[in-house]
């Protein structure tokens, strides 16, 4: 090895021990920061109509040193982007069906920020523009029905004597709405425990019983099956292929054909459990659940139900007093 190749090496040494002396450096003065306690606490519903109003208060964050000074910062997406320097902040919903997002940002110098998120989706109840779309509509044997305690409007239509809401039912007097939200209530309909579902259909009509169910079925199978047995490739004829915000609501399963044969076009909106405060809602977009008139006992009763992977229509029973369903109401044909 010459000496100008060991000069080489020497150089090349040096340059590395610098190289590590400059890490070690930088990384000794990198500036840390403590965590603030809390994230900023502030709600939104699930959901709301176009042109709702919300005011929020900054609150929930604190740090550890009583002298630092946390303020906040708010934005929402997609109404606006820029940054609103404020304990207070207001939102009017836009007339657009979509999901606003709300952001809330706690700073304080020498902390980290702590953030926070909710968000709503915007719902409409109109039937032509409204957030529900795909409903098809037979002008032989489809009507529109008005229930005379509350004025509102239901589709309707004939399967075989027996005539169906189209839609579920959203009698106000009884029931939940969806995620606890009165918004959803003209969108989806309402969920009843078994008792208020024997007694909120409109005078006239009743809860569909179980033959009334087996009676529907009749009409895709070309014969009737045994009330209170499972009906099996029925399902996609019970189904609508609906799109709540442009969302299809019934996942694709090679399994079901989606058909809608009777038009009555069933949503995929779960079920909910009542709790002591508030219904805990689950499955939606999974299944599609709704009483029956039958008693299984005196605490129980029996629901119809579908299930997204399966072509079949499945019969349960739940506790009557608990477990909230949809109602379809019925009556003979007129």
């Amino acid at each position: 090895m010459t000496i100008m190749d060991i000069k080489r090496y020497i150089l090349a040494g040096l340059a590395v021990v610098a190289a590590l002396s400059l890490a070690s450096c930088k990384k000794d003065n990198t500036e840390t920061f403590d965590y603030l306690d809390g994230a900023p606490e502030f709600t939104l519903p699930e959901y709301a109509v176009a042109g709702d109003s919300f005011n929020f208060t900054a609150k929930g964050v604190s740090a550890s040193d009583k002298d630092a000074v946390v303020k906040y910062y708010w934005y929402s997406s997609p109404i606006q982007t820029d940054r609103d320097t404020s304990y207070t902040y207001s939102i009017t919903l836009p007339d657009t069906l979509c999901t606003v997002t709300v952001y809330c940002v706690a700073y304080a110098e020498g902390y980290y920020n702590s953030s926070s998120s909710q968000s709503v989706t915007i719902v409409k109840s109109d039937r032509e523009n409204g957030s529900i779309s795909g409903f098809s509509f037979d002008e032989g044997k489809d009507f529109k029905f008005t229930d005379p305690r509350d004025g509102h409007e239901y589709w309707c239509t004939t399967v075989g004597s027996t005539e169906w809401f189209k839609e579920n039912l959203a009698f106000k007097g009884a029931g939940s709405p969806l995620a606890n939200c009165e918004a959803t209530s003209d969108v989806f309909g309402r969920f009843y425990t078994w008792g208020e579902a024997g007694t909120a259909c409109p005078e006239g009509w009743r809860l569909s019983s179980l033959d009334d169910w087996a009676d529907a079925a009749s009409a895709i199978l070309g014969e009737r099956p045994e009330p209170s047995a499972r009906f099996y490739s029925v399902a996609g004829g019970f189904m609508g292929d609906i799109y709540f915000n442009g969302n299809k609501m019934w996942e694709y399963w090679p399994k079901v054909q989606i058909t809608n044969k009777l038009g009555l076009s069933m949503l995929p909106l779960g079920y909910a459990i009542k709790q002591e405060t508030r219904p805990r809602f689950n499955s939606m977009y999974d299944y599609a659940t709704f009483w029956t008139s039958d008693e299984k006992d005196g605490e129980q009763a029996f629901y119809r139900y579908f299930f997204d992977e399966s072509p079949d229509l499945f019969m349960g029973h739940a506790d009557k007093a608990s477990f909230a369903a949809n109602v379809r109401c019925v009556r003979d044909h007129q």
